[in-house]
């Protein structure tokens, strides 16, 4: 019998027109996006690839006085693109992906200044991800709505039942069909994009992608069927369609627009972060007067200097066999380098303090858990922007200490091939455990809204009253 009334569903709904119509939107949408997407990719990685080697080769031929000059010329960082990166970008078009690396400064990672042209930004690039999260779900709504209202408008459903179907077998089926048709769309849109993503460039992906692609594909999938099961369940409890169709697009808009704006003005609000020019005042305070403050940098030099006289047996800075300039210069940069990662790590709590609100209000809205866990699969989440922050961080204070280091005991010169044995920087994402470990109330939220709306819908299957 369920066979027999979702094939009737399917002729139902292929007459009607509504599935070629939103089909046809959706891959005109995705369609753009996928362009877009496309040659943002290959333009990006040829782009950064460039880069990366012009600024080796700077580096390496670089014809400097001494090591400390060549600190100042330093270089630049780069954040690798990725093919999920540019499926979801995240947060990375305001978090950054640049870095300046030189002496006695440190950069914060930046990106190209905002353009007239780019304030759509606001309302998020349109990207595969985002259409899926945001327009996907309002299609789906727009097919479901009149699923089961319009039998009984129509009169068709007492013919059913006439014919000895029952309701919960005419509602169950038509949720079937309904979950086979988007979740195979689903699946033809990610098979057919994100292989041909591929020839922009970038190489092969590996088993890892591979693997973060299935799960991506495996989240879409629970989201969009929480909303072709929401869309059934609303059609069969509605009086007419009109209403079933205003409580669905209410019920999107408060997911997919209101929640994430007010969740992220109560993190605000509630954990508010301090200016920029507040914290470097902060930072600058730090470094000349001590953390604490009762520490000054002149009473840290004159500390250091007893200290390497004493190392080296002599009772006077010129009778040093080491340049004392360049170990002053040095220890100025790893006690920055302290007072850095203090109000960096104090920065990093109160953001983490601002994402839990929203990680937490992801329990109550699924677009809130997938648009976590899809960043989050493609790198792009704040946490995955920590992760390399810190990275090249680390890879900056190595590169300052190593030519500091070299005027202070190599003799205050260097050749080209002292410049080509510094290491290139390289970036290793966390692992794919390390990220699900990081989704775990995301995760539970779908693990509640997909079995909780089935739960829904056998209980109104089950009981007539409510149908």
């Amino acid at each position: 019998m369920l066979r027999i009334l979702a094939a009737k569903e399917w002729r139902m709904v292929w007459r009607s027109g509504t599935l070629a119509a939103i089909l046809l939107a959706l891959l005109v949408l995705t369609g753009i996006a996928f362009a877009s997407t496309r040659i943002q990719y290959k333009r990006l990685y040829l782009e950064r690839t460039a880069a990366n080697a012009q600024f080796r080769q700077q580096w390496e031929q670089l014809k400097a006085g001494d090591p400390h000059s060549a600190a100042h010329f330093g270089t630049w960082i780069f954040k690798p693109v990725t093919l999920l990166g540019s499926f979801d970008k995240g947060i990375d078009n305001v978090a950054g992906y640049t870095m300046r690396v030189e002496a006695h400064v440190q950069h914060n990672l930046a990106t190209s200044p905002l353009r007239p042209a780019d304030t759509y930004l606001r309302l998020g690039e349109l990207t595969m991800a985002n259409v899926l999260l945001l327009f996907f779900p309002l299609f789906i709504l727009c097919y479901c709505f009149n699923s089961y209202t319009q039998e009984k408008a129509s009169g068709t459903l007492q013919l059913l039942l006439l014919q000895g179907a029952s309701r919960p077998a005419v509602l169950r089926s038509k949720a079937g069909l309904h979950l086979a048709v988007v979740n195979t769309m689903l699946l033809t849109m990610m098979l057919a994009f994100l292989p041909a993503l591929l020839l922009g460039g970038g190489g092969p992906l590996n088993s890892g992608e591979l693997l973060r692609i299935l799960l991506l594909l495996a989240c879409y999938a629970c989201y969009c069927s929480i909303f072709v099961l929401l869309g059934v369940i609303l059609s069969a409890i509605a009086g007419n369609a009109r209403q079933a169709l205003l409580i669905g697009c209410g019920i999107w808009l408060l997911w997919n627009v209101l929640l994430p704006r007010l969740s992220a003005a109560a993190g605000d609000v509630w954990h508010p972060l301090p200016s920029q020019h507040a914290l470097e005042e902060k930072i600058e305070k730090a470094i000349k007067t001590g953390i604490n403050g009762d520490d000054p940098r002149e009473a840290r030099l004159e500390r250091l200097t007893r200290q390497v006289l004493k190392k080296y047996n002599v009772t006077d800075i010129s009778s040093l066999p080491v340049n004392f300039d360049a170990i002053r210069l040095q220890s100025n940069e790893d006690y920055a380098q302290m007072v850095y990662g203090k109000y960096a790590a104090e920065t990093d709590s109160t953001m983490r303090r601002q994402n839990n609100i929203t990680r937490y209000a992801a329990l109550a809205d699924p677009f809130l858990a997938v648009r976590s866990i899809s960043m989050a699969l493609c790198g792009t989440d704040y946490d995955h922007h920590w992760h390399f922050d810190a990275a090249a961080r680390s890879y900056r204070h190595t590169f300052i200490r190593r030519l500091n280091n070299q005027q202070a005991y190599g003799g205050g010169s260097s050749d080209q091939d002292f410049y080509r044995q510094m290491p290139r920087f390289h970036y290793e994402p966390p692992g794919l455990a390390a990220v699900l470990r990081s989704q775990l109330l995301p995760l539970l939220s779908l693990l509640l809204w997909l079995p909780g709306c089935l739960l829904l819908l056998n209980r109104i299957a089950r009981h007539e009253p409510f149908v």
